[in-house]
């Protein structure tokens, strides 16, 4: 009788357990499909948001198209501060940087100026010329061009001025008591001006 009792009881867990297992097994795919909902609901929100901003940034792209087709051209450009002058640097000349008592590097300081004659960072390409002008033989002795990524990390100045400074170190060997003339020319990439200057410097 207890062996029969045993068995049913035995049979009663089990199918408690069978029971409690499926009810597990129904409940998990409602809690996916809820977490599912919640987060469609989210991405559904967030690229509402983005759509919204998208159509806030081309309505201000429109509007100011439609600006810049109202504005005469020239009447633009000179509206804008432009790139009027680029003159070599008193500063410009010779020294020694690795202190053996030799002046071998060249330095050479670019002033450019706008129209209202401020100091302008102006974007563009540099062409450096150093001339031996008493050398029949060979009187160009270097040439170097500077490229507008290089140019643009070469601004500097102080609170009277700014300037663009570049260091040169020449292959060929420098006399020692010549005059040298260093010709610039500056190729302004805004205006597609091409500007150049002169000076000696011994």
């Amino acid at each position: 009788m207890l062996r029969e009792n045993d068995m049913i009881r035995r049979i009663d867990i089990f199918m408690i357990a069978m029971v409690v297992l499926w009810l597990a097994g129904c409940e998990a795919p409602q809690q996916r499909t809820w977490d599912t909902l919640t987060e469609c609901k989210q991405e559904n929100t967030e690229l509402s948001l983005h759509v919204q901003q998208l159509q806030n940034e081309n309505t201000q792209l429109t509007q100011q198209l439609e600006t810049t087709l109202e504005l005469d051209k020239d009447v633009r450009l000179n509206s804008i501060s432009t790139l009027q002058t680029v003159h070599i640097g008193s500063r410009t000349g010779f020294y020694d940087k690795d202190e053996n008592g030799i002046a071998e590097t060249l330095v050479v300081y670019l002033e450019p100026k706008d129209t209202a004659q401020d100091a302008i960072k102006a974007i563009g390409k540099v062409d450096i010329e150093l001339w031996d002008l008493d050398d029949p033989n060979n009187s160009l002795v270097e040439m170097w061009e500077v490229i507008p990524e290089i140019l643009h990390t070469a601004w500097g100045g102080t609170i009277f001025n700014a300037y663009y400074r570049l260091e040169f170190l020449p292959d060929n060997t420098l006399k020692q008591g010549t005059v040298y003339t260093i010709k610039m020319t500056f190729t302004d990439y805004i205006s597609g001006k091409v500007l150049t200057d002169q000076k000696v410097i011994p």
